[in-house]
């Protein structure tokens, strides 16, 4: 699975990051993300992350591009799952597998307010905040919906699914798409 290339986009909440996590446990693949990439962003240009977004909100850098390109290395070089938003940047390369996550609302909504220890009616807002910011990077970077399921191999609903058992899933049709390919 060393060249191998999974794309794990989904809504907020639906376990992109534990499922992407989970399934890099079982085949030794790299997880990358925003937070990977903007990491590295500044410790290669030795700033903070303050002056990273005080020069994305300047216009000096348009750093959802260079997320994006960043990403697109990664995705050429394999052996790598790219979840979450990053994913949705980069659906348009060739992989071996796009798996898109999604939940019901109330669970994600849930999910988020565990996770950041935050109240139902903020997590209520952080998740309609990112299903519309996903929505508009869908629309500019494929005009479609990031819903429409053309974009992706597969569609796994994790409202009443274990993370491992969704990685465990993905690494059965993973594993089949490499047996196929050689």
């Amino acid at each position: 699975m060393e060249r191998a290339v999974v794309l794990i986009p989904g809504m907020l909440g639906a376990g992109c990051t534990s499922v992407a996590q989970e399934l890099a446990k079982r085949t030794g693949l790299r997880v990358v993300n925003s937070e990977r990439i903007i990491r590295i962003i500044v410790d290669e240009r030795r700033i903070s992350f303050a002056e990273l977004a005080y020069m994305a909100r300047d216009g000096e850098i348009d750093l959802e591009d260079l997320v994006r390109n960043i990403a697109i290395d990664y995705v050429r070089e394999g052996g790598v799952i790219v979840e979450g938003r990053t994913a949705l940047m980069v659906l348009n390369q060739p992989v071996t597998l796009k798996v898109f996550l999604y939940a019901d609302k109330e669970t994600r909504t849930e999910r988020v307010a565990k996770r950041r220890n935050i109240s139902i009616e903020e997590a209520r807002g952080e998740v309609e905040h990112s299903d519309a910011d996903r929505e508009r990077l869908t629309e500019r970077y494929y005009k479609k919906p990031f819903m429409d399921p053309t974009l992706y191999d597969m569609m796994l609903d994790t409202t009443n699914l274990d993370f491992s058992d969704a990685a465990a899933i993905i690494e059965s049709i993973l594993k089949q798409r490499i047996s196929f390919k050689r």
